[in-house]
């Protein structure tokens, strides 16, 4: 079982590339699915953002801010990002492999980090577990905002950004292609 999870782990990123270029390329998007789809994936790169700057990796279990709210605020974001993609992609096929690719890999990977995180932290994890819900977040006033920036850039998460851009531009030249405005100029 061990090589199992250490499998899942340690190939989820290159999956999730592949299944991100399968549902790129079933794409059929239009106006609204991207402009829909955008919000979507922004408001996930926002809770992100917002949770990275939070997060001092295997150093410190993070409990404030979106971590108050929610024990896994980084998945929920990704959660969100996702359901955008598939928004914006406008296909079928492409929720049913964020569906399949999503559930597959974050329930497993919480389950993998809430052992973890348990057996390094223990009381005081246990105690941020009852109150903190396990991945939607609660709906509650923040205590304390100490976002740190130097947290956000040592994760090195402004990569989501950028790569959701990205996506939305490929969305967007793939749609302004099936209308005819680029491709269609000069025959």
């Amino acid at each position: 079982m061990r090589n199992a999870t250490e499998a899942l782990i340690k190939y989820r990123s290159s999956i999730g590339i592949l299944c991100l270029i399968a549902v790129l390329w079933l794409a059929t998007p239009n106006t609204w699915s991207i402009f829909i789809g955008f919000f979507f994936m922004m408001i996930g790169v926002f809770f992100r953002a917002w949770s990275s700057g939070y997060i001092n990796k295997n150093k410190e279990l993070a409990i404030d801010g979106p971590y108050s709210l929610t024990r896994n605020p980084l998945y929920f974001g990704n959660l969100l990002v996702g359901t955008g993609i598939a928004i914006a992609c406008n296909n079928v096929s492409a929720y049913v492999i964020f569906v399949v690719y999503y559930f597959t890999f974050f329930t497993f990977l919480i389950a993998v980090e809430r052992k973890r995180l348990r057996k390094r932290f223990g009381p005081q994890y246990d105690e941020w577990a009852r109150q903190a819900n396990l991945f939607f977040p609660k709906l509650k006033k923040i205590k304390k905002f100490n976002f740190n920036i130097a947290y956000y850039m040592k994760n090195r998460e402004y990569r989501v950004l950028f790569y959701s851009l990205f996506v939305i531009a490929v969305l967007i030249i793939k749609f302004l292609k099936k209308i005819g405005f680029i491709g269609g100029i000069g025959k």
